[in-house]
């Protein structure tokens, strides 16, 4: 049975987001496809994050970003991972993505991921997370 308050967001790792949304009983949705309505109605997403070179966060999930601050995170969980980009490069851009997201209330949950680096396990990953999304 799929959990309605449980948003995976993905844009170009669909494969992944279903992996992790079937482990959690999700949903998913394309960053593209999100809109307001899905941030207000949902408690918990998790957020498959993707960077360009640089630092820069792809243009969809720029946006996306944007629209995260234009309604109220205020009790909601959120988990997130990188999957596209690497730690080396982005990690500082995406701590700060993170706090962004605290400021407008979210309560972030677990720990920043990256996947394709060797502490990256998508199965504990997910069980660290579950109990608190």
């Amino acid at each position: 049975m799929k959990h309605e308050s449980i948003v995976v967001v993905y844009d170009s790792c669909q494969a992944i987001a279903e992996d992790i949304a079937d482990k959690l009983g999700a949903e998913t949705v394309s960053v593209q496809s999100m809109n307001n309505r899905q941030l207000e109605n949902s408690q918990s997403f998790v957020l498959a994050v993707e960077f360009q070179s640089a630092g820069q966060l792809t243009p969809h999930w720029l946006y996306a970003f944007l629209n995260l601050h234009a309604v109220s995170l205020k009790g909601k969980r959120i988990a997130v991972f990188v999957t596209l980009g690497n730690k080396h490069d982005d990690d500082h851009v995406a701590k700060e993505f993170c706090n962004k997201l605290k400021e407008n209330g979210a309560h972030i949950v677990g720990e920043l991921q990256y996947t394709g680096t060797p502490e990256w396990n998508l199965d504990n990953w997910v069980c660290a997370i579950s109990p608190n999304l």
